[in-house]
């Protein structure tokens, strides 16, 4: 699968999200960096050290994930920011689904679930002043999101690149990411929210309730801007009410078997809600 879209909508978190749905465990997933491969020889951290060179009895990464756990997600992130050439060991890897190491062992990928994601064709380059512009925007409906983001993955592959053969083997597993909507951002809020509680609840014994008034401030700034996406709604949680009540369990002395209630947002204020302890 390839994963293509603007930041923050999901792509990583729906990868651990299959391999949970598949293996039982998010913990199934193997991921890379693909910003770490961005010289030639970088192969050799996927695949091992050939032989006489140090490292050669390490293996390599990609190969020794596989051969330790071959149900599992292969997760490449940022795929387009790897050198071409790491690209090119692909080719047999989603031809045949398998690939020989540097110890000559060959290496089966027949059980894993290879997910690739990129943000590919979300910003593009004037040809004249070399500045940087935004391609698509969340003004933009999902139609032509979809065909402006494969029309320069197609443009990348074929002719940045010059790799058509790679694009050929990843076929029509192409999916296109929309950016975040109100409506996805306020149930991506309340997930934050929740899990958050039920953390507080479970390692620290607090009972913590939001009430809908302070629920509705943080979906009211959260919907502001969504161009950072779900991790702009969660780094909006922990600026607006985790750091905070932070500060009010150690001002407070907060202790286990306290329940504490956010009331209402305070404007201007250190502390941005009003609360109460029970």
């Amino acid at each position: 699968l390839f994963f293509a879209g603007p930041t923050g909508t999901g792509k990583t978190e729906l990868a651990k999200t299959i391999a949970e749905f598949v293996f039982g465990d998010e913990e199934f997933v193997t991921r890379f960096d693909m910003s770490e491969y961005q010289q030639p020889h970088s192969d050799q951290k996927l695949l091992g050290a050939p032989p006489g060179y140090i490292g050669y009895s390490e293996g390599g990464q990609l190969t020794n994930a596989v051969k330790a756990k071959p149900f599992c997600v292969l997760l490449f992130d940022e795929i387009d920011k790897a050198h071409p050439s790491i690209l090119d060991k692909f080719l047999q890897i989603l031809e045949d689904g398998r690939i020989t190491d540097s110890a000559g062992e060959t290496v089966y990928f027949s059980e894993s679930l290879i997910i690739f994601t990129s943000n590919l064709g979300v910003v593009g380059t004037e040809t004249a002043s070399g500045k940087r512009y935004q391609t698509v925007t969340p003004e933009m409906d999902y139609k032509s999101i979809q065909k402006e983001l494969l029309s320069s993955i197609g443009n990348f592959f074929k002719y940045s690149i010059q790799r058509p053969e790679l694009l050929n083997r990843i076929g029509d597993n192409f999916i296109v990411f929309d950016f975040v909507r109100e409506k996805a951002a306020e149930e991506i809020l309340n997930l934050r929210l929740a899990s958050f509680v039920s953390n507080l609840e479970h390692e620290k014994g607090i009972t913590l309730k939001v009430k809908e008034p302070f629920r509705e401030y943080l979906l009211h700034s959260a919907t502001q801007d969504l161009s950072n996406g779900g991790r702009g709604i969660s780094n909006l949680v922990e600026t607006m009410l985790i750091n905070p009540l932070s500060q009010v369990f150690v001002n407070e002395k907060i202790t286990l078997g306290t329940t504490l209630i956010i009331e209402e947002p305070l404007r201007d204020e250190e502390i941005q809600f009003r609360y109460t302890i029970c």
